[in-house]
Order: C-alpha cells, then structure tokens, then sequence
C-alpha cells in the first residue's frame, strides 16, 4: 500500500508535466486536401494517410469541424486524427494507457469511492499510529527525544514551512 501511495502521488504531484495515465505519442504527416472533399471523404483521406505508416488504426467513434480548416476524428482507442486544410497537414495522436500507474492513480485519486475510503482511512491510521508509536519505543541516548530530536524537529518544520510559504 506504501509502494502504490508512493508511486502514485509522485505521478500526480507532477501531473502538469506528463500524464500519469497516458503515454500520447504525436506524429505529422503531410496530405494533399482537395477543397471540395466531402466529409465522408476526408474522414477516408484521414484513415488511409496514417494506415500507409501504422499497422492498424482504430474505427471512427466521432467527428467535428474544430474550425473552418480544421476537422479532427475521435478513434475508439481514445487516439485522434486532425487535418488542417489549409496547411495540408495531418497530425495523429495516438494514446497508450499506462496501466499499472492508471490503477494506482485511481486509488490514490479516490475514484472507486466507498470501500476504498475506508480501507484508506483505516491504512492512515496503521500510519499515524506507526509514526507515533515509534516516538515512545526506543528508549535512553538513542531515542527520538534525545540527540535524534532534529529529526523529529525537522519533520515538524520542513512541512510547516511550505505551508507557510504556500
């Protein structure tokens, strides 16, 4: 449980840098677009430039003009298609789920709801009890009271100072 809260908060502490849930690889082609394609044949232009290139693409799960020149496809693998008319250019995003990371994100993000919450709950308090608990088991020179006290001050300050600063 320590490995997947670890893990996981690592992964959505630096959640504006990547996503933790999906790998998107992103890859341009360069199309001729005729202007007076109709959409059914834009849509077969699309599917047929990056099948040349990819071994298999998924079926069309939806379709939108984003603006006057630009038309993009939804694929049912959660990847995208958009053309760019004027440009002539194709640009296909392609998204892996990254399956073990997804797991832990879903549990750290609290997405299953109800007996997660306790189970969760109940594992914070193994925690604290743990972290508290080892303030009063070793005893003499070697206690956390002793020498080892700026430790135990440091684990108070570091995180009280980022409050204070945030």
């Amino acid at each position: 449980m320590t490995i997947v809260f670890a893990v996981s908060g690592i992964a959505v502490n630096h959640i504006n840098d990547w996503n933790p849930n999906y790998q998107i690889e992103r890859q341009e082609y360069a199309v001729s677009v005729k202007a007076d394609l109709s959409q059914a044949e834009l849509t077969q232009l699309m599917l047929t430039a990056v099948e040349k290139e990819q071994a298999s693409v998924a079926k069309v799960k939806a379709s939108y003009w984003e603006s006057a020149n630009e038309f993009k496809l939804f694929l049912d693998d959660a990847s995208s298609l958009t053309i760019n008319t004027s440009r002539q250019q194709l640009v296909y995003e392609k998204v892996t789920p990254r399956h073990l990371l997804k797991a832990f994100n879903f549990l750290h993000l609290n997405e299953g709801r109800n007996a997660w919450v306790y189970f969760s709950d109940l594992y914070a308090c193994l925690l604290l009890f743990l972290a508290l608990s080892s303030l009063f088991m070793v005893k003499g020179k070697r206690s956390p009271w002793g020498r080892k006290s700026l430790y135990l001050l440091s684990g108070i300050l570091i995180p009280f100072t980022f409050i204070l600063i945030g």
